[in-house]
């Protein structure tokens, strides 16, 4: 992908949301109430990694819309794009209930669990006017960022790069950026 991408969310409406805690530098984007069978989260996490650590995420509106979420690792200049990858391979993720979200494979192992599944429920029930919440961990403090869309799809998750190739953010398209980015 060109640096077309930047210019698709150029003048986005940016809203903060919370940190990620990203324990072991691994991340996964998938819907909030994502089941994976214990013992294999850690199967879901992107290829690309980054120092274990506390990291902003940042929700991008447009017209009202939820266009992206991104990751920031490191406020520099995304000088190019990358497909997020999952065992070699670009990894799309479906979302049948309206929500997306950032979190650690810890945290996405914690929800493995029954109570701490209903607990993730009643902390992104979305009945206020944020547009994200926030799923911690009691028993290992990774958390999980979630925000609301508003529609179910199929979205694809960029890894943004430094000069350096160094990791500057994950950024998850939830509309057309890519399409947007050629016109």
């Amino acid at each position: 992908m060109s640096l077309d991408l930047d210019r698709s969310i150029a003048g986005a409406v940016v809203t903060p949301a919370a940190r990620l805690i990203l324990p072991s530098g691994r991340l996964i984007a998938a819907e909030p109430g994502t089941g994976f069978p214990a013992g294999e989260a850690a199967r879901w996490a992107f290829s690309e990694t980054v120092a274990p650590g506390a990291y902003p995420v940042e929700i991008l509106h447009r017209d009202g819309l939820v266009i992206a979420a991104r990751v920031v690792v490191r406020p520099e200049p995304v000088a190019g794009w990358r497909p997020g990858r999952r065992n070699g391979e670009p990894y799309v993720y479906p979302v049948d209930g309206g929500a997306g979200s950032f979190g650690s494979p810890e945290v996405f192992e914690a929800l493995t669990d029954d109570e701490a599944r209903e607990d993730l429920i009643a902390d992104l029930s979305f009945d206020s006017d944020e547009a994200y919440g926030v799923y911690t961990d009691p028993a290992g403090g990774a958390n999980l960022v979630a925000f609301r869309l508003g529609a179910d799809g199929r979205y694809l998750t960029w890894a943004g790069y430094t000069a350096d190739d160094d990791i500057a953010c994950f950024l998850t398209d939830f509309g057309d950026l890519k399409h947007q980015a050629r016109h």
